[in-house]
């Protein structure tokens, strides 16, 4: 633990003897103040009530010696506060609005009179934060109901937060986009830890390709409110490092209330977009999105309930490019000399060269190219269907005015069809089938132990079956359509081509981590116990999470076939990838893979306590100290099928019952004190200073297989077998198959299979995070932020190759095995502390809220810095492992996350027309239902364009792994810049982004590391403006209707994504796709 965490470890420890002021409880809120008389005397003894509004539901206390009082686990809504004491008026604050995570003050004076006399005050919405110096924004159920969501997505709006950067899988206009995949302070999504009703929301699937980030994300009309955390959060919320999600599910009220509605996409509707298919055809789409929401009262004052179901029908298509062989090129005519290799004949160009019976078949199979050129060279309109239906309940009960209770259950059904890019049989790539189908249960219960103390309980239960199949499962064996022996016959895992990878082409065959899934199963007890002093309070609390995870994710099932080392390139000849398909039409591979199939039952168990203390030294003054601790275990299987690599004795040690050491194999890490230190300081008035100092960890990655150590050698063979010489007596052509029992645990051979290791004193990532900053109210319900933000990250998760090879000599003779220091070992997966980060930040806020106007603007000036991204965000050469695991600090350098400006501004606005507004508020009701009832709402974002880290594919003689590029651990090969990358001014267009000349592949193999650094070049930026008209007519005392029209890129801006980094391939340079061009959306709510 750092020095300065020591320190700040120990103030909150003292601090903590002398009782502070409890945060907000779980999802709800806390309402503070002080009674005071006409002369602000403290009034000791004046009995305060709290009474909200729409379920009637009252609690009651009396203010300390100190005039002080609280109230703990206020739900989000309006309420009344009172104050009454013997021989003063009645003093009553109406119109009271808590939000979830809040800590509002409501500051009582009462007058000298009668008990029967009021003196009444109307609450406004307070803007500065004088009693916690939590950072971070609440949205509200107003905005999210009115602001233009694409999706119906609540955790969409978290990007209105000053820090928070939309991943790209998240704006995916393919497939599913992610949901909840945003980056908060420069940091990996994977860190953010998304809570319902205080229990744990988070998805715990190794992989979640296509899927949510969470488990449940109800619909905006069910959501009360949310709150995004972005630094300095209590002590009572831990588990990750980013930005912590506080979601309050509605509750039902003292009134039956619901509405239904129907969102409707088309075609019609849409524009063409930039990029326009061959046939001229506008994509088509066609979505509905339906749903409905009821509740009401069980028993008056006393019990509620509340629920929501909402279906989702998406067909749509997606113009896409792909690079394949030419017509002259699928008969095997080529623009280059061939020399095959096994005999030294000479094929001249433009003769015909002597296929393989599968080569012939694979590339009959495939269509002929509609486009010109070498590159992206076939277009077509990619089908993407996306079906789903959720739904949730709730019911709420007030036992006594002691106790409460709460239990809600939903579940959510999702299946997606991706249509291949390449038709079959010689196609098949991509996710094929996806489907998540989740459960989720929560229960609480709170006790008032006495007017100065509470009790809090929650369980919270969650179950995810999630996975992918392909599109041609369970179809004929590769052995009977395409005579490759030695792959499985197995149905559930057979069908289709199997992988096969050209380099410089668009891939063949079925996605190679196809078929996979994850089903994991969460059990989330807490508990917290809070009690005041005085001006102090005192706050603890035990969670407990067990993670159970089946996983089967290992691959490739149905083999791998690669071709990059080029060997057909004639002696002298210039490096192109026409050799590579070369390679495949004489079924040359240069790398061979296979895994044979295995399911583990993976287990956790995580342990979080804390003590959180909030002192109100005085009017001015509040200080928010905590500690935290943390411990997760290493994973372990249910029954011991898990190894580990051992270095020193070279060996794989198998798991076996005993401690958690003998079953996980890893060492607990056991030292992960949090720490948390914060202020807030009124200057003046309408001026408050705060910031805060903390400690967090990170106990879930998601790396896909990489840190599974039950799918490791010898249960798991991950057979890989690199080829280098063709003309070898040895060397195993594509339709020789694979070699019978290459995948037999009982003839595990460390020579062909890739094995993982994570050593034993493996720990938790940590990142310590801070803020100061200033908020001022500038004017009439107008709020300025700003702060200084930053975090540094340690200890984070990265993957490489333990066994890396040595860089080859100079002629590039020796082979990759004959180059790794573990000779006796092929490829090692090597997880380990080895990934840093570092984020600053200036973060500007603006707020603006009037009765017919809202206004939320957001501005961030950074500069993020890691040497590493997450896992499975591994997007334009941003992969999870170095470019040499031996020189760590060339890869440190501009993040993947980093984004020099972010701009996000959104508004509500109410027209000031019709009954009750500025302008007609007398109107008749035929005029009223003409100009009334209007409301338009924007969301404006501009963000710089994507980072790219350039990347070629090296041939056999530069490579110092045999793991694949797009694999975890593979090494993040770069080529050498020798000018300025960008395309000269006035040369740049999307066909020619970089200027290919500055972009050199290495040509010594005895220096495969070019000097280019991580993401030192952008794509274009993103700008984008959606818009939402709204018009509201009433149908009585009860009901209303509500037409809405939204449209999606207001502006028809071609949102173009990153252009092609990978200097090998052809299409280098290039920009084939836009995000979504304008959508517009028609809507209709019943309200009642």
């Amino acid at each position: 633990m750092p020095a300065i965490a020591r320190r700040v470890c120990s103030i909150a420890l003292v601090l903590s003897f002398f009782a502070v002021r409890a945060s907000a409880q779980f999802d709800t809120a806390s309402v503070v103040g002080t009674v005071r008389d006409s002369s602000g005397a403290v009034a000791p003894g004046a009995t305060v009530t709290l009474t909200n509004t729409a379920t009637g539901v009252s609690v009651t206390k009396t203010s300390s010696a100190e005039g002080t009082y609280e109230f703990f686990t206020v739900r989000p809504g309006i309420y009344i506060v009172t104050a009454e004491k013997t021989g003063f008026a009645l003093a009553l604050v109406e119109n009271v609005e808590v939000q979830v995570a809040a800590r509002l003050r409501v500051d009582l004076q009462m007058a000298v009179g009668q008990i029967s006399e009021k003196v009444v005050v109307t609450a406004t919405s307070p803007l500065i934060e004088t009693d916690t110096s939590q950072r971070g924004q609440v949205i509200g159920g107003a905005q999210m109901q009115a602001l233009p969501l694409n999706g119906r997505e609540y955790s969409a709006l978290a990007l209105l937060t000053t820090g928070v950067r939309q991943s790209a899988l998240n704006r995916s206009t393919t497939g599913t986009p992610r949901e909840g995949a945003f980056n908060v302070n420069g940091l990996r999504s994977t860190f953010n830890n998304f809570l319902i009703d205080g229990v744990d929301n988070n998805s715990y699937g190794t992989s979640n390709q296509g899927f949510s980030n969470q488990v449940m994300q109800p619909p905006p009309d069910a959501v009360g409110e949310f709150k995004v955390v972005t630094n300095n959060e209590s002590a009572e919320y831990g588990r990750s490092a980013g930005a912590t999600v506080n979601v309050s599910y509605k509750s039902g009220t003292n009134l039956f209330r619901g509405d239904v509605w129907e969102f409707f996409r088309d075609t019609k509707l849409n524009a063409t977009g930039y990029f326009t298919p061959p046939n001229g055809e506008k994509p088509p789409l066609r979505r509905n999105q339906f749903g409905g929401v009821l509740g009401g009262p069980i028993v008056r004052n006393k019990a509620f309930f509340f629920g929501d179901y909402e279906g989702f029908r998406q067909d749509r298509k997606v113009t896409t490019f792909q690079t394949i062989p030419t017509a002259l090129q699928k008969d095997g005519v080529l623009s280059l000399d061939i020399r095959d290799p096994r005999t030294g004949t000479i094929y001249p160009a433009g003769t015909p060269i002597p296929m393989t019976s599968f080569a012939r078949k694979v590339l009959s199979g495939l269509p002929n190219s509609n486009l010109p050129g070498a590159a992206n060279n076939y277009s077509i309109l990619q089908s993407f269907t996306n079906h789903s239906n959720k739904a949730g309940g709730k019911v709420d009960l007030q036992v006594s005015p002691l106790v409460s209770m709460f239990g809600r259950y939903g579940w959510r059904d999702l299946e997606t069809q991706d249509q291949p890019p390449l038709p079959l049989p010689s196609g098949g790539a991509g996710n094929g089938t996806i489907y998540a189908r989740n459960k989720q249960l929560a229960l609480g219960t709170t006790y008032t132990a006495s007017d100065r103390s509470l009790l809090e309980i929650r369980f919270g239960w969650s179950q995810t079956q999630g996975g992918k199949n392909p599109p041609a499962l369970g179809s004929t064996s590769a052995l009977d359509a395409f005579g490759i022996a030695g792959l499985p016959a197995d149905p559930r895992i057979s069908g289709g081509l199997p992988t096969q990878l050209i380099t410089g082409f668009s891939d063949l065959g079925r996605q190679a981590t196809n078929p996979q899934w994850q089903f994991p199963t969460v059990w989330n007890p807490k508990v917290n116990y809070t009690w005041l002093m005085g001006r102090q309070s005192l706050k603890s609390g035990y969670e407990f999470q067990r993670v159970n995870v089946e996983v089967m994710d290992v691959n490739p099932l149905y083999g791998r076939d690669t071709y990059a080392n080029r060997f057909t390139q004639p002696a002298g000849a210039a490096n192109n990838n026409i050799y590579n398909l070369a390679d495949f039409m004489l079924g040359l591979r240069s790398q061979y893979a296979l895994s044979n199939a295995l399911v583990a039952e993976i287990r956790r168990n995580m342990h979080f306590a804390y003590l959180q203390d909030d002192i109100r030294v005085n009017d001015r003054l509040t200080v928010n100290a905590g500690v935290r601790y943390e411990y997760a275990t290493p994973m372990w299987e249910k029954n011991n099928v898990l190894s580990n690599f051992d270095p020193s004795t070279r060996q794989m040690v198998i798991a076996k019952d005993g401690s958690i050491t003998d079953r996980a194999l890893v060492n607990p890490d056991k030292n992960n004190f949090a720490p948390r230190l914060g202020l807030a300081y009124t200057l003046m008035e309408k001026t408050v200073v705060r910031g805060g100092y903390g400690i967090s960890y990170v106990h879930v990655n998601r790396t896909g297989a990489a840190d599974l150590l039950p799918i490791n050698g010898p249960q798991v063979i991950n057979a890989v077998v690199n080829q280098s010489n063709a003309a070898d007596p040895s060397f195993r052509t594509t339709e020789q198959g694979y070699p019978a029992g290459l995948t037999d645990p009982a003839r595990f051979n460390p020579l062909t299979a890739n094995i993982s290791y994570i050593p034993g004193d493996f720990q938790s990532g940590r990142v310590q995070s801070w803020f100061a900053s200033v908020q001022r109210e500038v004017g009439p319900s107008m709020l300025l932020d700003l702060a200084y933000v930053g975090n540094k990250g340690d200890d984070l998760l990265l993957i490489g190759n333990y066994n890396q090879a040595r860089t080859n000599n100079a002629a590039g003779s020796l082979s990759l095995q004959a180059r790794r220091p573990l000779q006796d070992y092929s490829d090692i997966t090597y997880v380990f502390n080895g990934g840093r980060s570092r984020y600053d930040a200036l973060q500007i806020k603006y707020e603006w809220r009037l009765r017919d106007i809202n206004v939320l603007s957001s501005l961030t000036f950074s500069k993020a810095k890691d040497n590493s991204a997450q896992s499975l965000e591994n997007q334009n050469g941003n992969f999870p492992a170095p470019q040499d695991i031996n020189n760590l600090d060339a890869d440190y350098g501009i993040g993947a996350y980093h984004q020099p400006y972010n701009s996000t501004t959104s508004f509500v606005w109410s027209l000031p027309f019709g009954r009750g507004k500025r302008w007609a508020g007398d109107a008749s009701r035929g005029l009223d239902i003409l100009i009334g009832g209007w409301q338009l709402a924007a969301v404006n974002s501009i963000v710089p364009g994507e980072m790219v880290t350039f990347t070629y594919a090296p041939t056999g003689a530069f490579q110092v792994s045999g793991i694949a590029q797009d694999f975890r651990g593979a090494n993040n090969y770069r080529p050498n810049l020798t000018c300025d990358p960008y395309a000269p001014a006035g040369q740049q267009s999307i066909t020619n982004w970089f200027n290919k000349d500055c972009v050199v592949m290495p040509t010594d193999p005895s220096q495969p590391f070019g000097n280019a650094p991580r993401n030192n070049v952008r794509g274009p930026k993103f700008w984008q403006v959606d818009l939402a008209a709204s018009k509201i007519v009433s149908l009585g005392d009860r009901a209303r209707v509500e037409v809405r029209i939204e449209a999606f890129n207001l502006f028809d801006r071609a949102n173009f994504t990153a252009p092609n980094g990978n200097r090998s391939s052809g299409a280098f340079g290039t920009i084939t796709s836009t995000y979504d061009p304008r959508q517009a959306q028609l809507g209709v709510k019943l309200h009642w």
